[in-house]
């Protein structure tokens, strides 16, 4: 079969051309990047064969000669029950957004920890008040990650080098990642193993010794509502939750409570239950904590895109090879409905 890669991507010059000298005289067409429920335009749905965009279009029946998708994101709840045949290969873009997300968990840590949005109160209202400015230190805390993917040891990396202590928090014992895009090529062996790794039977234990918990796991059916009431109630109330990951990993009646009556200190939330966010939307109004437009593994460096595309390059070179894909989604996990 011929092949025929459609990308629905913001377009990287250099990444364009390497592709088409990839694939030679395979056909590639780049289109705007499509909105849910947005159809590809005209025949591109019934031969193209690689499709890299950031979800599938409608009409999934129509990509009936579809073999790969390369999402643009590293999450993939936006595909999870698409009708797609089950020899169609799905992989993420994780290892292109850690560097940002990581970035971002670090930058909350200290926002909540320095009381950065209470000095801003303050400097609102022209206020000098050292007294209420008194800070903390990162250092010599301890910080737990609920996944420990790509993007929890890309943060585990900043934030030990910050001088924090690592936990995790997963149903199979942590390693290096294999099998993933690495944007700096560095070795399996070159990974921020943990102080201390807990699998989910010692769960009340992990969240009882963090100051800082880090929701960093895809939300799939095993995932939902993984920190709930319980895992809440067993924060110190001195800790602050971190999520960059998927809202519905914590259960949203419980984190309200839990914020509410100041069962924990803080949270920080890049994904949200409901997006947009309406004006109206209870989630504004949560004591000491910090709205984000879902905007953690967006950035404006000139790195960004080339990562994403060098992601592509990569996986398009294996696929032409027949060789295993980076990146790839476990079937299971996309619940695909087949």
């Amino acid at each position: 079969m011929s092949e025929h890669i459609v990308v629905a991507q913001p377009v990287d010059d250099d990444g364009l051309r390497r592709v088409r000298d990839l694939v030679g005289p395979a056909r590639v067409d780049h289109i705007a990047p499509y909105g849910a429920g947005d159809r590809l335009p005209g025949a591109l749905a019934r031969t193209a064969t690689v499709l890299f965009a950031d979800q599938l279009p409608a009409g999934v029946e129509d990509l009936t000669a579809l073999r790969w998708l390369q999402l643009g994101s590293a999450g993939f709840a936006q595909v999870a029950g698409a009708p797609l045949r089950p020899d169609v290969a799905v992989t993420n873009a994780s290892g292109v957004n850690d560097i940002p997300i990581a970035e971002w968990c670090l930058l909350m840590m200290l926002t909540l920890r320095r009381r950065l949005p209470a000095m801003l109160a303050e400097q609102r209202a022209r206020s000098w008040n050292r007294a209420a400015a008194f800070q903390a230190e990162l250092r010599g805390g301890r910080v737990g990650f609920v996944g420990y993917g790509n993007v929890g040891q890309e943060a585990a990396r900043l934030a030990r080098s910050a001088g924090l202590e690592i936990w995790t928090l997963t149903r199979s014992a942590p390693g290096p990642r294999t099998g993933r895009f690495d944007p700096l090529d560095r070795p399996a062996s070159d990974w921020p193993e943990p102080d201390r790794a807990f699998g989910f039977d010692r769960g009340a234990e992990f969240y009882a010794g963090l100051d800082y918990l880090v929701v960093a796991t895809p939300s799939t059916s095993s995932t939902r509502g993984l920190v709930d009431a319980a895992a809440l109630a067993a924060l110190p109330s001195h800790a602050v939750l971190l999520n960059p990951a998927r809202a519905h990993v914590v259960d949203e009646s419980a984190l309200r409570e839990a914020l509410n009556s100041g069962a924990i200190a803080g949270a920080a939330l890049d994904v949200h239950y409901r997006s947009p966010l309406t004006a109206d939307d209870p989630v504004w109004d949560l004591p000491n904590t910090v709205i984000t437009p879902h905007v953690s593994g967006s950035t404006g460096s000139t790195y960004f895109l080339p990562r994403l595309w060098e992601l592509f390059h990569r996986n398009l070179a294996r696929h032409l090879a027949g060789e295993p894909l980076l990146n790839l989604i476990d079937p299971a996990d996309l619940e695909l409905g087949r």
